[in-house]
């Protein structure tokens, strides 16, 4: 299996509200995950790095697909021994906002979005370090993003200097997993993911002053 990873976000969480979003059991899809750590030159953590406290936090990234967070913590999950739970509230359309992107073609164009980010947090350490879900049947970066209606998104939008196809076609509303495959060297596809939830897993990533703790 492909060790790969790709980190599209500025730490901006600092900046962020703490306030978690609330919802009744029954407006919740739970999830289970299991975690790996891996360094940030993609090198596993020896397993004898103890990881007690470990927060997975889940900001609001409102308004686009590729982004930074918004300002509002969907969710911060304990992980510890490999694995966390997720509990996702079913609709977030007060948050999701609309794609205010030219180069993307979007139809309809009202259509809200808002992708789950994803961070990791130790008490110990100052900094907040990434991390991603993964395809772990060809290690392709994974990303969680609701939808406020059916929704055709296609074209190209540059970043820095990368650049990301999209051609999405979303059936319904509600949240979606694509996937980001690399295409090039500075070039990444964003398409729906076909796979099965039980083939996701999250990967932590750290840095060489958290990996020795």
């Amino acid at each position: 299996m492909h060790r790969i990873f790709i980190s599209f976000l500025s730490l901006y969480l600092s900046a962020c509200s703490h306030q978690q979003i609330a919802a009744n059991d029954s407006n919740l899809e739970h999830y289970e995950f299991t975690y790996q750590r891996y360094s940030y030159n993609l090198q596993p953590i020896d397993d004898s790095f103890i990881d007690q406290q470990l927060s997975i936090i889940f900001p609001a990234i409102s308004g686009a697909i590729i982004g930074s967070p918004s300002g509002e913590i969907l969710k911060i999950a304990n992980a510890q021994d490999g694995n966390f739970k997720l509990d996702v509230p079913l609709s977030v359309d007060g948050l999701a906002r609309e794609i205010s992107n030219s180069t993307l073609r979007i139809e309809p164009k009202d259509t809200r979005v808002l992708r789950m980010g994803t961070f990791h947090s130790y008490p110990y350490y100052l900094n907040l370090g990434d991390a991603s879900f993964v395809n772990g049947e060809n290690g392709n970066a994974l990303i969680f993003v609701y939808f406020s209606q059916q929704v055709k998104i296609e074209g190209e939008m540059q970043i820095r200097n990368e650049i990301f196809d999209h051609d999405l076609n979303i059936g319904k509303a509600g949240w979606q997993w694509l996937e980001i495959a690399k295409i090039s060297s500075k070039r990444y596809s964003i398409r729906r993911y076909l796979g099965q939830a039980k083939d996701i897993y999250f990967v932590v990533l750290l840095d060489n002053m958290a990996a020795v703790r």
